[in-house]
């Protein structure tokens, strides 16, 4: 597959009155696979939230890799938030809006703390898949065929989770 690199968004951090060099940058605009290169990894607290510039549809294959320093490692796209270290139950996966709206799956939802992790989202049409470190959590058969979304990774609850890398591969 021939990957055509081109910048196409940074990511900033802004104070009042200074704004920092970029410290990520996606490449791959308008190819089949978009990546979240950076030199440093990048911290997200409070309300902030990494997304990517695209939307993206079904099919699709998400990998994020990421930790939290404790609670809510919250991802989107096929769902408005899916919940990993719930703060309320530390072991339920939540899933939240879209298709698969109102699972909760006792089991799946923990991750360990200030480790990094493999999120693989695989999202088809007709269903999805998710992984944590190459281990089945969640899967759903459901109309995933309209969804054109950004996929974005945040905290919630006060926990910081801190990104190392996101690719997205349209199959």
């Amino acid at each position: 597959m021939k990957t055509t690199t081109l910048l196409v968004m940074s990511v900033l951090v802004t104070f009042t009155g200074y704004t920092a060099q970029p410290i990520a940058e996606w490449s791959g605009q308008g190819t089949r696979e978009e990546r979240l290169t950076t030199s440093n990894a990048i911290v997200l607290e409070g309300s902030n939230k990494l997304a990517s510039p695209n939307t993206f549809r079904p099919p699709v294959e998400i990998t994020i890799v990421a930790k939290t320093d404790s609670t809510n490692l919250r991802i989107s796209y096929a769902a408005d938030q899916v919940v990993f270290n719930w703060e309320a139950e530390i072991d339920q996966l939540q899933v939240n809006g879209g298709p698969a709206d109102g699972q909760r799956i006792k089991g799946a939802g923990q991750i360990p703390k200030d480790k990094f992790v493999t999120i693989r989202w695989l999202v088809t049409p007709k269903h999805q898949s998710i992984y944590v470190d190459d281990e089945l959590r969640f899967e759903h058969c459901g109309d995933y065929a309209d969804i054109k979304r950004r996929v974005s990774i945040f905290p919630s609850g006060g926990s910081v989770v801190t990104v190392k890398s996101v690719t997205v591969k349209q199959q």
